[in-house]
């Protein structure tokens, strides 16, 4: 059953929008200031929230301040007055929709109609999402370059402990996936993986979202906040993108990890924890710490055990693989039953920089499949918005001969111009190899020549 919470100070209303919330077999909560709201939403989990703009106490943008994740995309403002800028404010922060009093039978339903096919569709995809998530395991990551084969190594001896990991990367390798599978195969697995992306909290924020503060501590704080250490207690914390802590963050993180105490804004009284950290970051910290804009005894203390992913670019032979594991993947997702690509797409993916690596690769298959019109994605599938093709210097698309040189090119160039081990990748055998040599006219640069 739908559960709602409708915040609203005069009875009449509150009892009347109860009613009319009910009699469509609604679950309704109520509450008349926003401690009463602050002390529900503590308690309970809610669907949807019909919040008065203006309260005995305040008005309910402090909760959209508290509670950003929980409001955002489930929320309807009811208001006498919907041009004062709280109402447009609230609307900003996450709010569906305002309802001008009296709030008219038809509209109220039609908004809460609306809201409940978001969470549907946004549930559908969390348990997608959470099916995928579930299958970080080592066994299920997607690769077949030596690079790939190195990290999983290294990162499954690092599961068998309680070391802090940093993850280095550029965006879209697939630190995540990493830090997910090493949880999942280390003795904290039966608890929470709480990812926390640094990048996305504002910088004054940065000290109650991660430690938690006390009831009072500032304006608004109107109940105690555990923060990301104390929920990740006896679990893994995940802080993505760590080097975007600000400097003041990066010292108490260093005491946290020494100590393993929490001290909560305003509070004198330190709590124990016992959490495992891994980080990641695509920044180069060795870099930050000489700018000045990374404590270098925090990354001294981050790197006891290092994990460096590779870029896309510099395993190709990751490439294709990985391509058919997302075609298989979104064929479930979209009921489609594309087999593979031609070899014009092939080709024209093992000659793309992919700057956003792994993640671009998937979003770019992702966005393609919809529009695959056969069983075989085809460079006409491609959406001019979506592809990058290479150009000539005489700015023109390059042919599909050029894309098969360039390729050759540069799986020689990545193995030394080692004919065995290039046939290996390139998936033909020596004498074809050294055809296409000829072909193209390949020479090698430098001393030494082609074996």
């Amino acid at each position: 059953m739908t559960r709602i919470l409708l915040l609203e100070d005069t009875l009449e209303i509150r009892e009347m929008l109860k009613l009319k919330l009910e009699s469509r077999q609604f679950q309704v909560d109520e509450a008349a200031s926003i401690d009463e709201a602050v002390k529900k939403i503590e308690l309970n989990s809610y669907d949807i929230f019909i919040l008065d703009m203006m309260l005995p106490d305040g008005n309910s943008i402090k909760l959209f301040d508290m509670y950003s994740d929980r409001l955002k995309g489930k929320s309807i403002i009811i208001t006498g007055n919907p041009s004062i800028p709280t109402v447009v404010e609230a609307i900003k922060k996450g709010a569906v929709n305002y309802l001008e009093k009296p709030v008219s039978n038809e509209m109220l339903f039609a908004q809460v109609t609306k809201i409940m096919e978001m969470n549907r569709l946004v549930e559908e995809h969390q348990n997608f999402k959470n099916e995928v998530v579930s299958n970080f395991t080592f066994g299920k990551i997607v690769y077949r370059s030596n690079q790939m084969e190195r990290m999983i190594e290294r990162a499954k001896i690092l599961s068998g402990t309680d070391n802090i990991v940093l993850i280095q990367g550029e965006t879209g390798t697939g630190k995540e996936v990493f830090a997910q599978a090493i949880h999942n195969h280390s003795l904290r697995n039966q608890e929470i993986f709480l990812p926390v992306n640094c990048a996305s909290i504002p910088g004054e924020l940065f000290e109650s979202e991660l430690f938690g503060f006390e009831k009072g501590a500032f304006s608004g704080a109107t109940t105690d906040y555990r923060g990301r250490f104390l929920q990740a207690n006896r679990g893994t914390l995940f802080l993505d993108e760590i080097g975007e802590l600000p400097l003041h963050i990066q010292a108490k993180l260093l005491r946290v990890l020494d100590e393993q105490v929490i001290y909560r804004l305003k509070s004198e009284k330190g709590q124990k924890i016992d959490i495992r950290l891994i980080a990641s970051t695509n920044k180069n910290l060795e870099n930050e710490v000489k700018l000045k804009n990374f404590r270098s005894d925090l990354f001294y203390r981050l790197k006891e055990s290092m994990i460096i992913l590779p870029p896309l670019r510099e395993r190709i032979e990751d490439i294709l693989p990985l391509t058919h594991h997302y075609i298989g993947l979104f064929n479930t997702l979209y009921g489609k039953a594309i087999e593979g690509i031609s070899k014009e797409v092939e080709y024209y993916f093992l000659n793309a920089t992919w700057p956003g690596n792994v993640r671009e690769l998937k979003n770019f298959i992702k966005g393609v499949l919809p529009f695959t019109k056969n069983n075989i994605i085809e460079m006409d599938d491609l959406s001019y918005s979506a592809i990058r093709q290479e150009k000539t210097g005489e700015d023109r698309i390059l042919t599909y001969e050029e894309y098969k040189k360039n390729y050759i090119i540069k799986v020689l160039q990545i193995t030394d111009f080692n004919i065995s081990r290039a046939a290996k990748l390139l998936s033909m055998s020596r004498p074809s190899l050294y055809r296409k040599i000829k072909e193209f006219n390949i020479k090698k640069e430098g001393p030494g020549s082609i074996d």
